[in-house]
């Protein structure tokens, strides 16, 4: 990364920001990039709870979890952001989840006009290091949206493989999601 572009660890004052890009990244990757069309109704209830600083703040201030953000220094916008933590916070309904012992990737969204930067992947080695750090010896669990084959591909390179589905709400839509896990990493 060159010195335009700073990685960081986020920290409560960057909740606003860290709400704008959330909502930002979602909606070019999810609803325009991959044409889901949302109820608005819905749509608008996830991001005011999922995207919210509050949801930021209970997040970054949670021990067991962490927020990375790519920020361009020259107008202070963030770029690309990941969160991870303990399985157990947002439960993904697998049998093999050992709950608080095994870790868990939450979110990595990169802004369309910032992919093919390299941000995704140095937020990815990043995370892994954290997650294998703080849950050494067990495996890392994430979700993908099943339609979103470049994030399955991308995950995959690092290691996941698919090892079930579920439905994610939306409000009252249902997104089905592929759940992926990474062996642990016991060297």
């Amino acid at each position: 990364m060159n010195n335009q572009f700073v990685f960081r660890r986020a920290d409560i004052s960057d909740i606003d920001k860290l709400s704008i890009l959330c909502q930002k990244t979602y909606h070019e990757s999810v609803v325009e990039d991959l044409c889901v069309c949302y109820p608005e109704k819905g749509l608008n209830y996830y991001l005011h709870s999922a995207a919210s600083p509050e949801w930021f703040t209970n997040t970054i201030s949670d021990p067991k979890r962490a927020v990375w953000v790519v920020e361009d220094q020259t107008n202070g916008e963030f770029v690309a952001y990941a969160v991870a933590g303990s399985s157990s916070i947002d439960a993904i309904p697998h049998p093999d989840i050992c709950s608080d012992k095994d870790g868990a990737l939450y979110r990595l969204y990169v802004r369309r006009d910032r992919q093919s930067y390299g941000f995704g992947k140095q937020l990815m080695n990043v995370v892994l290091s954290w997650l294998e750090e703080h849950y050494h010896g067990q495996p890392i669990w994430l979700t993908v949206f099943s339609e979103n084959l470049k994030a399955q591909k991308f995950y995959t390179h690092y290691g996941f493989s698919k090892v079930g589905e579920w439905d994610f709400p939306i409000g009252d839509w249902k997104d089905h999601d592929f759940i992926m896990k990474r062996e642990a990493n016991t060297s």
